[in-house]
């Protein structure tokens, strides 16, 4: 038993010792004993529970049952709050389940639900009113109305079930994790209260709740201390609840789960062609990094924000490169809700090593950075929403991005766009639609500005629960300098999409954009709950620059795995991961295909993923990549994971043609919770038609530690 359960029982029987032999006939000490256990019973219930912070494992938690146990000793009858209010009588309420006992007559009696109406029907009286009445009342009433078909009606009322009148019941309103009215008890307080709704939600600011008490004509506010009372055990904060109370608990903007995880890393690497030369000018080397880092996540109300980055301390004993290196890889996506369901701030941020054209070679480690340039990409987005009525949403959107990369062959660009957005509210069931517009404007640090301009209005009608059809409209402006590119026309697109259930979803388009005719196209089939066919299609103009920024579109982290992922894909995200080809200045019109199957089933996860992508650029030099990826990986224990890949990738680059085929696996073993150790090895060769010097073969080992803390 707890401290307060202990305190309520010994200090009820201390203080009556003397009287409780003659408790036994006096209503009033029976009540006061049974309510002194039933309270240190409550008390020692939820003084044990975890929630809302309050843990009675913990020293904060114990320390908070003393305290309370402390004040409570001076406070008579154990009372643990001041200013008790009178107990009316209870009064039954909709919902009670009541037992009517006819003495000498079993047919008449029974337990009955009270109805919404406030009514029952018993076998002799139909439709009898009994909300409002004390039990006492109840059974008076019914022994009136017995009395003409029974001689001395004798009837006692039972309630069995409480809920209690709707004038008696305390309501809980807002961020307790179990929102809910509830009956009234008497010497009911605060505390009793957060134990029936089960305690206050992650995202509750419980020292800014109030309490709303009626009295008279006067609705009166009374500040509550939920936190202090939960969290620190502080009984002056525990007052005493009277019939018809409201509870209201707000939301807090930084109440909800933070965590932030520092860690550390050390790798020792070695590669039998650091700097992928071709066959017989190979160079070994040692890689030794260590990468201090940390991770910060927030779920709370109005914020929502990851961030993860890390500093690579490297030193290679061998090759181009040879010496120390310092790399930094950083990424960070969320959003802050400023003012509540108005105002809210989008940002991004990554850096990180890539490769930038695909004529350049890759390294199997990533700690090896021979050919790779660091690339900067950081936006921010401040948008309002606003409803009108059940008509429409509308949005108003500011978009400000700014990309670095580290190459003479590509610019530095600053991107400020705005977007007005209007679509359908609950009005529009069967018939949706949509209206937007932006504008942009692209500043590159070498002159080449880019700008865009677009209107368009969508419509989508549902011609049964499954079909629907899709049209759009619009005009779109485009201009980066190049008369080649320039575009001043009208946009249109047709569209059916077809979604016989959850797990399947197929839409087909046909229509003009860019100047151009056009298809796209997704499918998405959930196989089984954990297993999944995806395939798409897609057309686009578009500058690197601007693909580099689209990339933080459905990114976030992935609280498991630690990692920056597509929501859509499950890809490990990087500034550069669906960028197929070169890094330029250069404006492309992009063809896109993919196909994937990608699942778990018990201890194994597997993927299989296809890419065609086709690219015709401003300098003729049209290109064409094909690649397919193969993966799987299977937990060996509770502590050990296997993984393997095997990736093919033909290279059309307009002069030569080149294939590149990779090979990984690795084994990782979680030493302790937050200690873990990996091996892996990674195989990697080039070919090319055209020059032997695009060509390398490269064998890499890797042996790691990580902590966290």
């Amino acid at each position: 038993m707890s401290h307060l359960g202990g305190l309520f029982v010994l200090g009820s029987a201390a203080s009556n010792a003397e009287h409780m032999s003659k408790a036994i006939s006096s209503d009033r000490c029976l009540r006061s004993v049974a309510r002194g256990v039933l309270l240190g019973g409550v008390s020692a219930t939820a003084l044990s529970l975890s929630f809302g912070g309050l843990a009675s494992a913990t020293e904060r938690g114990v320390d908070a049952q003393k305290n309370l146990s402390q004040q409570a000793a001076q406070k008579p009858d154990g009372a643990l709050f001041d200013g008790e209010v009178a107990s009316p009588d209870y009064l039954i309420g909709p919902g009670d389940v009541v037992e009517l006992l006819v003495l000498r007559n079993p047919d008449l009696s029974g337990v009955y639900t009270v109805r919404p109406d406030g009514r029952v029907s018993t076998p002799l009286i139909e439709d009898l009113m009994i909300v409002g009445h004390t039990p006492t009342s109840l059974s008076r009433e019914l022994e009136e109305k017995l009395s003409v078909y029974v001689q001395d009606p004798v009837v006692t009322v039972i309630v069995r079930s409480f809920f209690g009148d709707l004038k008696q019941q305390i309501r809980v309103v807002g961020s307790a994790q179990q929102p809910q009215a509830i009956a009234f008890r008497d010497r009911m307080s605060a505390l009793d209260v957060m134990i029936a709704v089960g305690g206050l939600s992650s995202n509750a600011d419980g020292n800014s709740a109030v309490l709303l008490r009626r009295e008279g004509d006067q609705r009166r506010q009374i500040p509550l201390r939920l936190d202090d009372l939960i969290d620190d055990g502080d009984s002056t904060a525990n007052i005493a609840m009277a019939p018809g109370d409201v509870i209201i608990i707000p939301e807090g903007f930084f109440s909800g789960d933070w965590r932030v995880t520092p860690t550390i890393s050390f790798q020792e690497t070695f590669s039998d062609n650091v700097d992928q030369d071709p066959d017989g000018e190979e160079e070994s080397a040692f890689i030794s990094t260590v990468s201090p880092g940390i991770s910060f996540f927030a779920n709370a109300a109005r914020i929502n924000w990851a961030f993860a980055g890390s500093v690579g301390l490297s030193n290679q004993s061998a090759g181009d490169d040879e010496g120390f290196d310092a790399d930094v890889d950083l990424n960070s996506s969320g959003t802050v809700e400023v003012f509540n369901d108005l105002f809210f701030i989008d940002g991004n941020a990554s850096v990180s090593q890539e490769v930038l054209t695909n004529e350049g070679s890759s390294s199997g480690s990533g700690d090896n950075d021979s050919n790779r340039e660091t690339i900067q990409n950081y936006r921010l987005s401040p948008y309002v929403t606003n409803r009108l009525d059940d008509f429409a949403r509308m949005e108003t959107r500011y978009t400000f991005s700014q990309v670095f990369i580290d190459s003479d062959d590509a610019s530095d660009t600053s991107t400020h766009e705005g977007r007005v957005s209007l679509n359908s509210g609950p009005d529009f069931t069967q018939f949706s639609w949509g209206l937007s517009a932006s504008a942009s404007e692209a500043t590159a640090s070498d002159d080449d500005d880019v700008s865009r301009r677009d209107v368009n209005f969508s419509t989508t009608y549902a011609v049964s629960r499954t079909f629907f059809l899709i049209g759009s409209v619009g005009y779109q402006q485009f201009d980066d300098g190049d008369n080649d590119n320039e575009v001043d026309d009208p946009t249109w697109r047709t569209a059916a999409r077809w979604q016989p259930s959850s797990r399947t979803q197929v839409e087909v388009g046909y229509g003009q954009r860019d100047d151009e005719v056009s298809f796209d196209g997704n499918l998405r089939h959930a196989i089984t709950p954990r297993t999944t066919l995806s395939a798409s299609y897609a057309e686009v103009l578009r500058t690197s620059q601007e693909q580099l920024g689209r990339n933080f579109e459905n990114v976030a982290l992935n609280p498991e795995t630690g990692q920056f992922e597509n929501s859509e894909t499950g890809q490990v995200f990087t500034s550069v991961n669906d960028i197929p080809f070169d890094v330029n200045d250069e404006t492309s019109r992009v063809s896109t295909f993919r196909l994937g199957l990608n699942g778990s089933r018990n201890r194994d996860n597997f993927g299989i993923n296809f890419r065609a992508e086709f690219e015709d650029n401003d300098s003729d030099d049209d290109e064409s990549e094909y690649g397919i990826v193969a993966d799987w990986g299977r937990a060996l224990n509770d502590r050990t994971r296997f993984t393997t890949s095997a990736e093919y990738e033909y290279n059309d680059l307009g002069e030569s043609i080149e294939n590149e085929y990779t090979f990984r696996t690795g084994l990782n073993y979680n030493v302790f919770t937050n200690i873990s150790a990996n091996v892996n090895y990674t195989f990697r060769l080039r070919e090319s038609d055209e020059s032997s010097s695009d060509e390398f073969k490269e064998n890499t080992i890797t042996v790691g530690l990580r902590a966290s803390f």
